[in-house]
């Protein structure tokens, strides 16, 4: 059985199955999800206190620190900083070449 070997090391796979974003995304979540429930465990917030604060529901924290499969939107990540007495940094980082050029604005006919 003759098998196409997909990529040279891990990152290559990912790129050639069009699937490293995804990767990188979901590790981003995780990340964040871990750093939460770092954040909670060190204030000593219950799930319970930490959805109060939050103004959801217990299973809403539960989904959003499980870091098997976090599901998390940039509202819901501020909304448990904030609760935990934290808050949330973002940045756009260029990367080193990009995926496609930026269009160009297209002008009106006049």
């Amino acid at each position: 059985m003759n098998r196409d070997r997909i990529g040279s090391n891990l990152d290559t796979m990912f790129e050639e199955l069009g699937e490293m974003e995804d990767v990188r995304i979901l590790t981003q979540k995780k990340i964040l999800a871990r750093q939460l429930e770092q954040a909670r465990r060190d204030g000593h917030v219950s799930i319970s206190e930490m959805a109060r604060r939050m103004g959801t529901s217990r299973m809403a924290v539960h989904s959003l620190l499980d870091q098997s499969k976090p599901t998390m939107t940039i509202d819901s990540v501020s909304r448990a900083a904030v609760a935990l007495g934290a808050h949330l940094e973002m940045k756009v980082v260029p990367s080193k070449a990009p995926s496609r050029p930026p269009s160009r604005p297209r002008r009106k006919a006049a």
